[in-house]
């Protein structure tokens, strides 16, 4: 098999004022032309990075990297707006980076867009624009663009992150599709099943294992976060449709659903950032040292530095002590204090966001798909975060699709097209 991709002793640092950041050191890559290819590795090893040297949109520091006979190392003007244009199509982490938001879907597709949609199960959904999907729906609909593009190399960071197993399955066989057809597949993935159809695997890192989180009932008194017949309708269907739960100090909940099933909205209304159509939402207040939030698209504010990102909410309360340092340790961050959110990984980012969440020691905690970006070590940091905030009496609800999860929970619910039914934790 040729080699589409071949790279030599790659190395890419950042530089910021909070010092200079060696992403990549002295990669040797090579991936074959008609085949899928996996980085594999911890959160902040740089897989992304790699992703975008590859791409054209990072320049490598050192070494070369050559893309179907292109030295993209070499280019730069006009010819490096040809490659991307017309070699490579690179998918980020984040979704909603890959659509233009003023166009619908089908406005973004290219020739043969149709019967792509089509594989990915978004048929019914071309007319829409990213921020009316879910998640899970501009994951999928972002692929659909990249590969309606035809370019002979696909660059993709995370493509199955945020999505069921249904739906990484449609992901997953449009990427085997797209080998078959001659082109050149590349993922940065944690997905052991991506990683298998892998006919090469490079690792930045290898990921330390942990043991699983273990919890004891923390569960005391009455019910802090109570959702009474809660709607939530949009465009005339209901995302949400008479849901009712209650969650006590202490307990971890998790509402289990595929993507689109309304877990986002659940949550979003809980912490009152969107209005019901109807029923009832109570919880100990929407303050943040009160009633914390960790939203899907994490929010951080990009001109604060990683610490000052998590010490906002203890400065918005006056607290007295804004020490952050033993968060930023329990969550794997110490050492990036300084840095800016847009200097670290996508997952050190998530994590990051999360600290922030848990820092003003909330008596609730609403949490949407917390451990999506993250490598198996990095999650068990994730939970056992969570898990030491109810031990200290929060209530904490948790939204995901990943249905190990519920081994972790006092309560768990899952939520099929917007209705929620009680499930075995």
């Amino acid at each position: 098999m040729p080699e589409a991709i071949v790279c030599h002793g790659v190395t890419r640092t950042y530089r910021s004022p909070a010092g200079s950041v060696e992403a990549l050191h002295a990669v040797d890559a090579s991936f074959g032309a008609g085949a899928i290819g996996a980085l594999v590795g911890p959160s902040g090893c740089g897989k992304s990075t790699f992703l975008r040297v590859l791409a054209g949109i990072d320049a490598a520091d050192g070494g070369t990297v050559e893309v179907c006979g292109t030295n993209v190392s070499a280019l730069s003007g006009g010819a490096l707006r040809r490659y991307r244009r017309t070699q490579v199509a690179y998918l980020a982490q984040r979704a909603a980076a890959n659509l233009v938001p003023h166009l619908t879907v089908a406005e973004q597709l290219g020739e043969g867009g149709d019967a792509i949609v089509d594989r990915l199960g978004l048929a019914e959904r071309v007319g829409a624009r990213a921020s009316e999907l879910s998640g899970g729906e501009q994951a999928r609909a972002a692929l659909a663009v990249g590969l309606s593009r035809g370019t002979p190399v696909l660059l993709v960071d995370e493509p199955t992150a945020e999505l069921d197993h249904d739906a990484a399955r449609l992901v997953v066989d449009a990427l085997k599709a797209a080998a078959r057809e001659g082109r050149t597949v590349v993922v940065a993935t944690h997905d052991p099943e991506l990683v298998s159809l892998a006919s090469s695997r490079v690792a930045l890192a290898h990921a330390s294992t942990s043991a699983p989180v273990t919890r004891s009932p923390n569960a005391t008194g009455a019910a802090v976060v109570t959702i009474e017949r809660l709607t939530k309708t949009y465009d005339g269907r209901a995302v949400v449709d008479d849901v009712s739960l209650e969650l006590r100090a202490g307990e971890l909940g998790v509402v289990l659903g595929r993507s689109g099933s309304g877990k986002s909205t659940l949550l979003m209304v809980a912490g009152g950032w969107i209005a019901p159509d109807s029923g009832a939402v109570e919880v100990p207040g929407l303050r943040w040292h009160e009633t914390s939030y960790l939203a899907q698209r994490f929010g951080l504010l990009p001109e604060l530095s990683v610490a000052e990102n998590v010490g906002l909410p203890l400065r918005l309360a006056e607290a007295d002590d804004a020490d952050v340092q033993p968060l930023l340790e329990r969550l794997g961050l110490n050492g990036l204090e300084r840095r800016l959110p847009g200097e670290t990984s996508i997952g050190q980012q998530q994590r990051t966001a999360l600290a922030r969440a848990l820092a003003g020691a909330p008596r609730t905690v609403l949490a949407d798909e917390p451990s999506s970006h993250q490598d198996a070590a990095s999650a068990e940091l994730v939970w056992s975060a969570l898990a030491d905030a109810c031990a200290r009496g929060a209530a904490c609800l948790v939204a995901t699709h990943d249905a190990a999860a519920a081994s972790r929970a006092d309560r768990v619910w899952l939520l099929e097209d917007g209705r929620i039914r009680p499930a075995a934790a």
